[in-house]
């Protein structure tokens, strides 16, 4: 089953460069950027000078894709949130958020593109 084409969530970018923007995801789920950089394997000063540098777009993705997958399906920031920052049985009784700053963004995305897909993880 493909996929459909979605737009992207522009607040998640940034807007002169089109690129993902690692401060705008932060903003978005409420966390400083200083907890952020490290689980995209990245130092903080770094991160800080260059959000939406080329080189981190690869980490940022599967966390703006979660973020858009979350918020097609609850339609409201504040249940995303919600989502995110509630232990989950399928990540061990970690929350969402706890896994992506593990730096497991791509279990966050796998576990919500396997519901969506309506395949039982």
């Amino acid at each position: 089953m493909a996929t459909p084409i979605t737009a992207p969530m522009l607040e998640l970018r940034n807007p002169d460069t089109g690129r993902l923007d690692a401060r705008r995801i932060a903003g978005y789920l409420a966390i400083p950027l200083s907890r952020l950089a490290p689980a995209l394997g990245r130092k903080y000063g770094t991160l800080h000078k260059a959000p939406d540098a080329p080189a981190v777009q690869e980490q940022l993705a599967p966390i703006a894709h979660s973020i858009e997958m979350l918020l097609e399906v609850l339609d409201d920031r504040a249940a995303v949130l919600a989502w995110m920052n509630a232990p989950h049985p399928d990540l061990g009784g970690r929350t969402p958020l706890a896994v992506i700053e593990m730096g497991l963004t791509n279990a966050v995305e796998g576990m919500l593109q396997a519901a969506l897909w309506g395949i039982p993880t």
